[in-house]
């Protein structure tokens, strides 16, 4: 796991290329603490910062070339199918050491050529692979952008990628212009999804995406879409046992691969359904118990210790609770604007990056359950839009504005939890069709929204109005904000993070089964949970989802009111695009203890504190 950048310049410089490149190395240390690489020829520069995980010695040193020179290397992530690739390509009379994954990517795209290599690889990652003869780089990101890979391109001047946006800051003549197409789709989706990031002349290179870069321009291809696959998969009807064993055996495989490493290696437990089962699937794997750590918070609903900490005796793994309070996590509020690079709403983001300096003092790789929501019916909206979308066009729009007015007063300081559902089933109902009943429901800021430019669009060949969300949300949530916020969290302190459920074996298989395979019964993960028995009983973890939030509604009224306040009287491009007033009657809202808007809230604090830092 590491961070990777490049610059190359088309005409003349404007600046030292080695000293920008190193500059913009130098940023991205935090995601690789063990090593730092620059190579440097002519116009064009490649840096590293590596976190060495497989293979700790030189030999995995970064940028990575060929004997000759003219192919170079640099590569975030992890290849687990790389001993396999490699056996491959000695099958094919090539020889190729396999001491580490980055050898064997660099020798695949030497002799097959980038195109053909990125279809057999197994993994997350993100690379820039360079042809110094030919003059063309080939920039890449994984199948479901578990890694980041953003660039800047300047027609005629200049062709730029990092793992953060931060790298960019480094060039002096890189334009900071905001996108307010941008800002407009933070302010709804509460993150900003693909191919937009702050900056109006950066971007983020979709997942499953290849560009191809000459002298003449860019060039973009896809090597992976959901979309396609799904328009070209078989369906499988399976018998219940059947299907049952055929999922067990490819997680079970998927969890071996990604336990291989030359660091310690952990896992988070949080007591619910996908990392209880990552957590029995490794420890069935293992003759020692494996590292298990569980953040519990004091005194607070979200606090789910004591359900991890039954599985984790049951299991017989090391387990470590590690205890915090609120007031602990929101000591890192000022770091967000920092590790994120722009707006990211994600509050849980706080959450995920202090138990991620915690788990950092004790592992190097931290196993997850990330995509098993999105894969086997996990989040409520899988079951609730469709029905929402059903029910819209006979619920008059006049019911529906006294029932927000009897919500706001009633429910939302005593329940905000189900406030929060009302509300989003409200807006949802007012939607016109499918695709903005389901953006409806994500929606903090009614803002525009241009799905054509964008992955918010329907999958034309899905009838199932349930598969349909959970495709929108393999396609956009998923990477842009699940992801992103593990990513940026977890290596903002050096720690590598693994998502079994990625695999894009297992991925095939999950899409391809009928959705009453997965949902029998109306019970979402049905084949999860059924997989999960075989190793924990049922009493210990069939409960309701928590989920993973921060409680923020008081901590405005407290520890986040004089910085709140200071931030409402400071102006910013944010308040050209929400109206400071309805801002404010929020706030006074909120403050009064009779409503809970600490979502808009929060979303519009991020918001601002990033625009303040910028400057």
């Amino acid at each position: 796991m590491c961070g990777i950048t490049g610059l190359w310049r088309f005409k003349s410089e404007v600046d030292d290329l080695a000293t920008t490149v190193t500059a913009m190395t130098q940023s991205l240390a935090h995601r690789g603490p063990d090593d730092q690489g620059i190579w440097l020829k002519e116009s064009i520069s490649l840096g590293q910062r590596r976190l060495a995980i497989v293979d700790l010695s030189a030999r995995g040193h970064q940028p990575m070339y060929s004997e000759d020179g003219r192919y170079v290397l640099v590569f975030n992530g992890e290849i687990y199918n790389y001993k396999t690739l490699a056996q491959y390509l000695k099958n094919q009379g090539i020889v190729c050491e396999a001491h580490n994954d980055t050898e064997v990517l660099l020798q695949l795209c030497m002799q097959l050529g980038v195109s053909k290599a990125l279809p057999l690889l197994n993994g997350m990652f993100a690379f820039a692979f360079y042809d110094a003869q030919e003059k063309i780089l080939h920039v890449a990101r994984d199948r479901f952008g578990e890694k980041p890979l953003y660039y800047s391109f300047v027609e005629g001047q200049y062709f730029a990628f990092g793992s953060e946006l931060k790298v960019f800051l480094h060039m002096s003549d890189f334009d900071r212009t905001i996108d307010e197409t941008a800002l407009d789709l933070y302010l709804r989706l509460n993150y900003i999804p693909c191919p937009y990031s702050i900056y109006k002349h950066a971007r983020k290179l979709f997942p499953g995406h290849c560009l191809t870069v000459t002298l003449a321009g860019i060039k973009e291809t896809v090597y992976f879409d959901l979309r396609h696959t799904l328009e070209e998969r078989q369906r499988i009807d399976l018998p219940e046992k059947e299907c049952v064993d055929t999922l067990e055996h490819l997680l079970g495989q998927s969890v071996h691969d990604r336990m291989l490493a030359d660091v310690p290696v952990g896992a988070f437990l949080s007591g619910g359904i996908d990392s209880s089962l990552m957590v029995a699937l490794m420890q069935s794997r293992s003759t020692q118990p494996i590292k298990t750590f569980t953040v519990g918070f004091k005194n607070s609903p979200w606090d789910e210790s004591k359900y991890a900490e039954a599985i984790a005796q049951h299991l017989k793994t090391d387990h470590t609770t590690l205890f915090v309070d609120q007031d602990a996590v929101l000591k890192n509020v000022n770091d967000i604007a920092q590790i994120y690079d722009e707006p990211f709403g994600d509050a849980s983001a706080l959450s995920t990056y202090l138990i991620s300096k915690l788990f950092r003092k004790h592992v190097t790789v931290a196993i997850g359950g990330d995509g098993g929501d999105e894969l086997f019916v996990g989040y409520h909206r899988h079951k609730w839009i469709p029905r929402l979308y059903t029910l819209h066009k006979w619920v008059p729009s006049l019911a529906l504005s006294l029932f927000e007015m009897v919500d706001s007063r009633l429910l939302s300081e005593r329940y905000p939890i189900l406030h929060l559902k009302l509300n989003k089933a409200v807006k949802s109902l007012r939607g016109k069709d499918f695709l903005s009943t389901y953006l409806n429901s994500m929606t903090y800021f009614d803002r525009p929204i241009s799905p054509e430019k964008t992955w918010f669009q329907l999958h034309p060949h899905l009838k199932n109005n349930a598969e349909q969300v959970m495709y929108l949300d393999m396609r956009t949530f998923l990477h842009d904000d699940v992801l992103c916020k593990v990513d940026r969290a977890s290596m903002a302190v050096g720690l590598e993070t693994r998502a079994p459920f990625l695999d894009y074996n297992l991925v095939d298989f999950a899409w391809s089964i009928p959705l009453k395979q997965k949902f029998r019964k109306h019970v979402k993960k049905y084949l999860l949970k059924r997989v999960l028995e075989r190793y924990v009983p049922k009493t210990l973890w069939n409960r309701p989802k928590m989920g993973f939030g921060m409680p923020l509604g008081q901590s405005f009224r407290t520890s986040l009111r004089s910085t709140w306040e200071q931030y409402l009287e400071t102006h910013t491009l944010l308040w050209d695009h929400i109206d400071l007033t309805k801002a404010k009657q929020l706030w006074r809202e909120h403050l009064s203890g009779k409503y809970n808007h600490e979502r808009q809230l929060w979303n519009l604090f991020v918001a601002q504190q990033w625009l303040m830092r910028r400057g």
